[in-house]
């Protein structure tokens, strides 16, 4: 089975100015693969650099050194290097990302955030909202609260509502950022089997749980992230 992500000796630091320009190394010479329709948990404690290697992989954070090589379209591309454009065009149709928090944007309703990653890759509007309202439900959201902005939200709706966007769409790769956390038993129930029908589907996920108990249903391969080095042979597939 060929990898479709593979992390290849990358570094980072990052420079506390308030502290006299002290560097603070989070990862040093990294490397590992990851495949299709496989989960990975990435463990340790705060710190210890797992947000920051799926930011990494994002390229929302830099990478001081190493290359991060992603099968997009056929062929793989490194991270590190890509333009602009080619990081967008593989985060609208190869790599997913569910982070803590979502960004709400004012006046745009719940069911029209959720769907845009949909509309971004040109399905029909109808086939899209058809699709929002099945997810919605699925996680829950009220029909009477769809209209509306998730900024009048909870913050237990607003990470449903995360969730529900970052599900909507299939992704080869899927990276999530606590994404059972501050959910009640049942919705996080529900976001368990998403993660799982994703990687039966041939998802290859990424992912960061605290809870233990949602760590031993998912299952997979867990990395200690306190170790700081990997080769890809040192863990299983």
């Amino acid at each position: 089975m060929e990898a479709v992500l593979k992390i290849i000796n990358i570094s980072k630091d990052f420079v506390l100015h308030h502290q006299d320009g002290t560097r603070l190394q989070v990862l040093d010479h990294f490397s590992m693969e990851f495949f299709p329709g496989k989960i990975t948990l990435l463990n340790g404690p705060s710190g210890a650099g797992k947000s920051t290697l799926l930011r990494m992989i994002y390229a929302g954070y830099r990478t001081c050194r190493g290359n991060i090589m992603v099968k997009h379209k056929d062929h793989f591309v490194d991270m590190v290097q890509a333009s602009p454009a080619t990081i967008y065009d593989i985060r609208l149709h190869t790599i997913g990302y569910v982070s803590q928090f979502l960004r709400v944007v004012p006046r745009v309703s719940a069911l029209d955030t959720v769907i845009e990653p949909l509309i971004q890759r040109g399905v029909s509007e109808s086939k899209a909202r058809e699709k929002g309202r099945q997810i919605l439900r699925r996680l829950r959201i009220p029909e009477n609260l769809w209209h509306l902005s998730a900024t009048t939200f909870s913050g237990g709706e607003q990470q449903r509502i995360n969730l529900a966007r970052g599900f909507i769409a299939s992704y080869p790769i899927m990276l999530l950022d606590e994404p059972t956390a501050s959910l009640d038993p049942d919705n996080r129930d529900t976001v368990l089997n998403l993660i799982k029908e994703a990687v039966r589907s041939g998802s290859c996920v990424i992912g960061v749980f605290h809870n233990q108990g949602d760590q031993e249903k998912i299952g997979g391969r867990a990395v200690d992230m306190t170790r700081k080095y990997f080769h890809p042979t040192e863990v299983e597939h």
